[in-house]
């Protein structure tokens, strides 16, 4: 792999931060990874939730329960989706689109099952609520906050290849404004294999400040 720097430009076109759920645990998260032998790969984590109440379609249902309820609905619902990540979400390189390019996206019924989470979720009580207090002193996990992935419901993953005619300056993706808010994370790890001596082996990386 060539060693360059890479400019990340993240448009998010018309995103506004106001718009941001509270401390941030509902912001779309982003993972782009550039691996050995020029392959990239993103993986992103938002809230079905948030997704469906930001898409507009001709036929949207009031809610999630209708759109469960009906799965001529929630075909559309599933293509819409389909549609944002795996076209509305670019990702380009020197102005070149992504080689062997391929976007996993939950099937639908896969899509309904977690609709479906979704809604249970809403309608149980808050466990800390109905705990009994011995339980409680003993629990460590029972107040502890959760993650950021645990609000995530829908999770992609997109990855390929960069052009073979690309200079690997510049990396363009591009976020659909009904994502809202995007936390990026961009990272190139590498690997290799140390060799043990008589002394074993050593592994020595300069560190950027």
């Amino acid at each position: 792999m060539k060693k360059t720097t890479l400019l990340l430009i993240l448009c998010c076109g018309l995103i506004s931060m106001t718009d941001a759920r509270a401390h941030g645990l509902n912001m779309t998260s982003a993972n782009i990874t550039l691996r050995q032998h020029n392959h990239l790969s993103l993986t992103l984590a938002t809230s079905l939730t948030e997704l469906f109440h930001q898409l507009e379609w001709q036929g949207k249902p009031p809610s999630i329960a209708h759109l469960v309820a009906d799965e001529a609905k929630l075909a559309e619902f599933h293509r819409q989706l389909v549609q944002v990540f795996a076209e509305q979400l670019t990702i380009s390189i020197d102005g070149q689109s992504l080689a062997s390019r391929q976007t996993r996206a939950p099937s639908q019924a896969q899509l309904k099952q977690r609709l479906e989470e979704e809604i249970a979720e809403a309608l149980l009580p808050p466990a800390h609520g109905h705990m009994p207090h011995n339980d409680a002193v003993h629990d460590d996990k029972a107040h502890e906050p959760q993650s950021h992935e645990e609000y995530q419901t829908l999770v992609i993953h997109i990855d390929g290849f960069m052009p073979r005619t690309a200079k690997a300056e510049m990396l363009d993706v591009h976020f659909p404004p009904a994502l809202g808010p995007v936390l990026t994370n961009y990272s190139e790890p590498r690997s290799q294999t140390l060799t043990p001596g008589a002394d074993g082996s050593s592994l020595q990386i300069g560190l950027k400040h």
